[in-house]
């Protein structure tokens, strides 16, 4: 028995009233208007909305023309004609066929559906999957439940654009939305044109992680010829995964990787690296760890590992993509544990430095394992403000003086003054060493050293102001004493700063200019010098050199300039230049006491959103010559983007170019 209820115009209880309501209708519009009613078999209730609509009760068949809208709950089945049995619940519809629901849109030339199981077939159809913006194609598309699909041939794409940039083509094709694709036989073809081959081809149509392979990489170096990686994604729980990888390199050999991750309650999460290769031409094994593990406890409680470690330090120079990798100096290890207050931090510390330098050792460079240190931030007491720093810390080597250090360095600071700020600072330091390995350097093996240093500054500010942009003068004058540091008494081996003390009794003038228009600041200048009469024949220091210009070029640097022997001994400069399109970088760094000088050379070229390059120079011009290069260039559209690197340095070259297909990830050839 058929309940047929209301519809927008009218409501009929058996097809003969039905039929009069219709004929009835007619005699005053002459053409069909909307109909619409409900056939109710089971919840929800299926709703057909069309021009015309026929009934043959012997078959229990609708037949709908013109506009036909079939929707049950959020799914609906449009066409030019559809017919609908009320019996078994199969719509047969033709004519510009679209079926839309949750997760997808479809649309076919003809289709074949039934309500009740959810299943059917569509014919010259599309698939186009809402969350996800894949769109598949094929002959005929079956539909195996609520969200499964099987196509016997088909085409996979992520393009929006009537002409494909891209897509799969293959055969037996399984698709579960909102899970995954399977399929056998495949093609990738750019534009018509197949460039690419798989037997089979699994992919994720979700966003969440998903357990499969990953795309590869593809490349080139000179020395060592054809590069593929291809990575394994695991994903073994909700906060954990795992990425497997292996490295094939044509004339070094074989590589494998592991990359563990994970995220927990309570503040917790990780990255753990573990690295392998064995290098056939050099005849060694490269191995790299690294492993960071951070946790916090509420707001005070806190505790992290980064371990960076390396058995050959030449091991960023050959295998690095990574420009900053390949001209590190050193490769630091920290681990801390800290209780932290509102006032102070109670700490545990240790650090460890490889040193990748070709011509330097690790077995030199001092290790601080561990060190205990506690900090008590600034706070007012009455008109004084004090701080705190000590340590206890053990400084580690293999070769030279090695030892442990306690250092204990309070401070208190007073500040006073309206037009003239005046600031005090006096702190009083302790510092005791136990040395070993060290009477073969010149060192004895143990030192104790009390100081303490003072500090008086006076700064003021003068302000004009002109019609278009504000001069304000910032001069300061102040003094320094230490006297009690003799450098005969206090031969120490240089473990960081903190060794960094001699007697000291210096004035030191400042002044420090400031240009301000409507903009903002857009010109700084600072000038320094001390005099020290503690400093023999030298008494006064290198004059120093500040200044920034903010536009239209950006300017900063720095440099000092030593009056007694009329060199400059050190530049820090960078320059950026911005042509609307283009920007321009050079940075020079100059160290005449060191015998280094570095120039860094940068260009970003930035069209629109969709092209963009960057190029990088690293120039040495102590007698290294041009050390690293690297091109970098990108285009983008709506599905795909093409990436090209070309890296170069002293004897040896790669070119690597990346192709993103929006939703598969990236492909690197």
């Amino acid at each position: 028995m058929i309940q047929i209820v209301q519809s927008s115009e009218f409501r009929v209880q058996s097809f003969k009233k039905f039929f009069l309501n219709i004929l009835f209708f007619s005699l005053f519009t002459f053409h069909f208007q909307l109909l619409t009613f409900n056939c109710f078999a089971e919840e929800p209730p299926i709703t057909i909305t069309s021009d015309s609509l026929e009934y043959e009760k012997e078959t229990s068949i609708y037949t709908a023309r013109g506009s036909v809208k079939v929707q049950q709950g959020d799914t609906t089945i449009e066409a030019v004609e559809m017919r609908y049995n009320e019996k078994t619940s199969d719509v047969f519809a033709e004519g510009n066929v679209k079926y839309d629901d949750p997760d997808i849109s479809l649309k076919a030339e003809k289709a074949e559906y039934n309500f009740d199981t959810k299943k059917g077939m569509f014919y010259s159809a599309e698939i186009f999957s809402k969350k996800d913006n894949y769109h598949i194609t094929g002959a005929r598309i079956e539909k195996k439940g609520e969200k499964e699909y099987f196509l016997t041939k088909a085409s996979l794409t992520t393009c929006d654009a009537p002409s494909r940039a891209w897509c799969f083509k293959g055969e037996d094709v399984e698709v579960t939305i909102g899970d995954r694709l399977k399929a056998r036989d495949v093609t990738f073809h750019v534009r018509d044109v197949p460039v690419l081959y798989t037997p089979y081809l699994l992919v994720p149509l979700i966003k969440e992680r998903k357990t499969g392979f990953l795309m590869p990489d593809i490349g080139y170096t000179k020395t060592k010829g054809l590069y593929l990686r291809q990575p394994f994604f695991w994903a073994i729980d909700e906060d954990k995964d795992t990425t497997l990888i292996l490295d094939w390199y044509s004339k070094r050999g074989l590589g494998e990787g592991l990359e563990y991750r994970y995220v927990a309650t309570g503040d917790v999460k990780g990255t753990d690296w573990l690295y392998h290769l064995h290098d056939s031409k050099l005849n060694k094994d490269f191995y790299e760890l690294r492993f960071l593990h951070e946790k916090r406890w509420g707001d005070s409680f806190s505790a992290y590992l980064n371990l960076n470690l390396l058995n050959e330090k030449d091991f960023y120079r050959e295998y690095s993509k990574v420009r900053d990798e390949r001209i590190k100096r050193f490769l630091e290890s920290t681990g801390e544990i800290s209780l932290s207050t509102e006032d102070s931090r109670l700490y545990l510390m240790s650090q460890y430095l490889i040193d990748l330098k070709d011509e330097s050792h690790t077995s030199a460079v001092a290790q601080r394992l561990p060190e205990i240190g506690y900090v008590v931030n600034p706070r007012r007491i009455g008109p004084v403000v004090f701080s705190l720093t000590s340590s206890a810390a053990n400084f580690w080597r293999e070769e030279g003086v090695f030892g442990q250090r306690i250092d204990i360095y309070p401070k208190f600071s007073h500040y006073f003054g309206d037009r003239i700020i005046v600031a005090q600072n006096l702190g009083l330091r302790e510092t005791a060493y136990s040395l070993h390995r060290s009477e073969a350097e010149g060192f004895t093996n143990s030192v104790h050293r009390d100081i303490f240093d003072y500090n008086i500054t006076a700064s003021s500010r003068i302000v004009k102001n002109y019609a278009s942009f504000t001069h304000a003068i910032e001069p300061s004058l102040g003094y320094t004493l230490i006297p009690w540091v003799e450098r005969d008494e206090t031969n120490l081996p240089l473990f960081d700063s903190t060794e960094l003390y001699s007697k000291r009794s210096s004035v030191e003038l400042s002044v420090l200019n400031r240009f301000i228009d409507r903009g903002g600041e857009f010109f700084t200048l600072r000038l320094s010098e001390s005099y020290d009469s503690y400093g023999g024949d030298n008494p006064f220091s290198p004059l120093r050199i500040e200044a920034s210009i903010a536009r239209p070029i950006q300017i900063r640097g720095d440099t000092s300039y030593n009056s007694y022997s009329g060199h400059i001994e050190s530049v820090n400069s960078d320059i950026i230049i911005d042509l609307h399109h283009v920007a321009i970088s050079l940075g020079e760094r100059y160290n005449r006491n060191e015998d280094t000088m570095f120039y860094d050379l940068g260009m970003n070229y930035a069209h629109s959103k969709n092209l963009s390059a960057e190029a990088r120079l690293w120039y040495d011009a102590k007698g290294g010559g041009v050390r690293d290069t690297s091109l970098r260039m990108k285009y983008q559209e709506q599905c795909w983007g093409l990436t090209m690197v070309v890296a170069k340095k002293p004897g040896d070259y790669s070119i690597y170019i990346t192709i993103d297909l929006l939703g598969f990830g990236s492909l690197r050839v």
